[in-house]
């Protein structure tokens, strides 16, 4: 099913694309084509494309790994995937199902904002396009589409510079099967950086031709970009597409109508966030409220790199298989840069990118020259730039290393204008930087690694470099198409391996014992040190205490010290079951090892040959009153509460108490108090009384009246009302907009 749809989508995609922009029937093919060279066999296979293997390391999935198919965790370091996208994607699946806005997570952290925590993506055309197919083929889709989308982002951009079809191609693929966005690949960042070209074609349409169908392009790219749920990368891709807007201005300044670009390309920008609103107001009023928030300058701040580190992270983005690879060849966790912050696209973009600079006379190769010398300058932590961002506004919050990916698409553009430059005046150049490139790799690839897998990386890199120079050496349109088929084998070859493929029927399957935890309440699990990691609970309808998330309640961090301990980087763990706060957040169930000694308060229900699974006999209901009684009946993350009160007294509620929570009864809110520092309570007179408990945060419904609004005003905008109308509203909109920050 994920083939089918990504086929129907993909093409649909470049039929609308081929009304824009000059593309053959060869190369629309060909992008079809391209992500098949990474999720290929999850497509055509109806295998899982995603670290699914992971939950398999530990119990209780451990005992059923050979039935599932998994034999060994394939790489260790991409776990946010399972242990945060996947899950979040389950979750927003049930809120679909329960007929509910996706608002709230009720899966993990005795719930947390979903759509509100923006990295699940809730309303990005890929999300709700997955949605039509079961979610591990929606797994694999999702991967595919964002691989396309890179490629064709990356050739939208190239095509505008770049003459030869095939030169344009190689760059698209480069950036495709670039290491930092496949080893990201299934998170918002990945969703983010994909389409980081698209935006820059985007601003160039504006300041080239400043009218309703440039801002269309351009809207179009800055709401995926907005959609895709990773606010610090979207504030990285603007800053550099503003830069080469810039750069495409003063290229072009005779020519330019400055007042046009820049009221097209302001109000371009503004009524995209006013469109993007029911997923951006969410955004901003959970930030606030969060753990990360409060501690983010400090624990973000970046240290700046010694000169060795520097020259070793340097060589490392040239080299990276000399630092090894995460679960194969480790290096000294002393030196190690972290194979995720790279800019390696492939060894064959090296002697094209440096013909382009020394050959090429398109004035662009200075501006993804530039890009490539911010983005390793940022990524090895330089002395001065990191200093300097910590003075930014944004940027003093943001994990900056992450603009490497400047790098990466510098390296592909400046290939691709080499091979087009070559192409023109086959000039003998090119085939010997890459024959002196081969050797300088075969020569100086030392490391205190493996002698056997530093060669083979070495030859990985160097083989390719030799043939392409022998290639060089045919007709030009031949030579191209061999570098292309060069870069396809060698990156395949390189990063095959990074994002494992995986059978269908490992995609979470029960385990024994699953069966005994059930209750007619709602009710929340736990599990001891490492095992059942955290949200993998959610794949079986239970719902985690313990959780990892990039927004974090405040009150629910501090709260941790009570029941768990805290982890940097990964979900709290819990070690003890004898504290009262776990009955308090409504754990019912524990898994734990079977030498686990049993608590006071706890039964064992089941018993494995690894693990056993308890119950807390001193559980509290999800809502409870010490002067009444509480019948609870839920429905998805509602709450429908019956309340026998013999007496005045409060309801508690154990929910994480984030801003958007209500209690209703008769249509009248109940006043909400935060109790036992992470959740709420409301009061309730002596009587009888039906209560609604339900999270809908005021800044969704803003939003989503904004979205709307915006929506039916830009599509009338482009319907009916003239251009001129339009001109005019826009530029009212700037100058309004631009009066309001001065007066601040």
């Amino acid at each position: 099913m994920s083939a089918l749809l990504y086929l129907a989508v993909s093409v649909a995609t470049v039929a609308v694309v081929r009304r824009w922009v000059r593309v053959t029937r060869t190369a629309a093919t060909i992008l079809v084509l391209l992500p098949l060279c990474i999720t290929g066999r999850a497509l055509l296979t109806g295998g899982v494309f995603g670290p699914i293997d992971l939950p398999y390391a530990t119990e209780p999935l451990a005992s059923i790994a050979d039935e599932a198919g998994i034999t060994h965790v394939t790489n260790p370091a991409i776990s946010d995937v399972a242990a945060q996208f996947i899950p979040w994607s389950r979750a927003l699946r049930q809120s679909v199902a329960d007929h509910e806005w996706p608002l709230w997570n009720r899966f993990e952290l005795c719930g947390n904002p979903l759509a509100g925590a923006a990295q699940i993506a809730a309303y990005h055309p890929i999300t709700l396009l997955g949605l039509l197919i079961p979610l591990p083929d929606a797994v694999t889709f999702a991967a595919s589409m964002v691989f396309f989308l890179a490629a064709l982002s990356a050739f939208l951009l190239l095509r505008g510079f770049v003459d030869n079809e095939i030169a344009v191609l190689f760059g698209a693929a480069a950036w495709m099967l670039s290491t930092h966005l496949v080893s990201f690949s299934g998170t918002a960042h990945a969703m983010s950086i994909s389409i980081l070209p698209l935006v820059l074609t985007g601003g160039r349409a504006i300041v080239r031709d400043p009218s309703k169908r440039s801002a269309l392009f351009l809207g179009i790219a800055l709401l995926l970009l907005v959609l895709s749920g990773h606010p610090e990368s979207a504030l990285h891709v603007v800053a550099l597409a503003c830069a080469y807007v810039v750069f495409e201005i003063v290229g072009r300044w005779r020519f330019v109508r400055l007042r046009a670009v820049l009221v097209t390309g302001l109000g371009t920008g503004i009524a995209t966030l006013l469109v993007c609103a029911i997923f951006l107001l969410p955004v901003l009023d959970a930030i606030p409220q969060t753990a990360e928030f409060r501690h983010r300058e400090i624990a973000q701040r970046e240290k700046s790199s010694s000169v060795p580190m520097m020259l070793h992270r340097l060589r490392a983005n040239a080299f990276p298989f000399l630092e090894g690879a995460p679960g194969v060849e480790e290096h000294s966790p002393e030196i190690q840069h972290g194979w995720l912050a790279t800019s390696y696209a492939g060894s064959l973009l090296f002697a094209p990118a440096l013909f382009a600079l020394w050959r090429s006379r398109l004035r662009e190769r200075w501006f993804f020259a530039g890009a490539v010398v911010w983005g390793l300058l940022t990524g090895i932590s330089a002395p001065g730039i990191t200093e300097l961002l910590e003075h930014v506004p944004l940027f003093s919050m943001a994990v900056n290393d992450r603009m490497i990916t400047f790098a990466a698409l510098g390296f592909c553009a400046l290939a691709a204008i080499g091979i087009d430059a070559w192409m023109r005046e086959r000039s003998h150049a090119l085939p010997i930087l890459a024959i002196a490139l081969g050797i300088t790799i075969l020569f100086l690839s030392t490391s205190a690694l493996d002698p056997t897998y530093v060669h083979i990386g070495a030859a990985r890199a160097a083989i390719p470099l030799l043939l392409g120079a022998a290639a060089l050496f045919v007709t030009p349109r031949h030579a191209a198409a061999i570098l292309l088929a060069l870069l396809l084998v060698q990156r395949v070859g390189e990063i095959g391996g990074v994002q494992p493929t995986l059978p269908r029927r490992a995609f979470y399957p029960p385990f024994p014992g699953l069966e005994v935890m059930k209750s007619n309440e709602p009710f929340r699990i736990v599990a001891i040190g490492s095992m059942f990691p955290p949200a993998v609970a959610t794949h079986y309808g239970l719902e985690d205490a313990r959780g990892f998330q990039a927004m974090t309640l405040a009150q629910f961090r501090d709260a941790y010290d009570e029941w768990s301990v805290h982890q940097h980087i990964w979900s709290n763990r819990v070690d003890d079951l004898r504290s009262p706060f776990l009955s308090k957040m409504n754990v019912r169930f524990a898994i734990v090892p079977t030498n686990f000694a049993l608590p006071e308060g706890w039964i064992t229900r089941a018993t494995q040959p690894n693990y056993a699974i308890l119950e807390n006999t001193r559980v509290l209901p999800r809502a409870y009153s010490a002067e009444g009684t509480i019948t609870i009946r839920a429905e998805g993350s509602r709450l429908h509460l019956h309340a026998s009160m013999p007496r005045d007294g409060r309801v508690i509620v154990s929910n994480a108490v984030w801003k958007g929570w209500q209690a209703v009864e008769d249509h009248h809110r109940l006043p909400l108090k935060v109790t036992n520092r992470t959740f709420f309570s409301f009061p309730l007179s002596a009587g009888e009384h039906d209560i609604e408990v339900f999270y809908r945060p005021r800044s969704f419904v803003i939003g989503a009246w904004i979205s709307a609004i915006a929506a039916f005003a830009i599509a009338l905008g482009y319907t009916v009302i003239p251009s001129s109308v339009i001109t005019f509203f826009m530029s009212f909109q700037t100058s309004f907009f631009a009066a309001g920050l001065r007066r601040r």
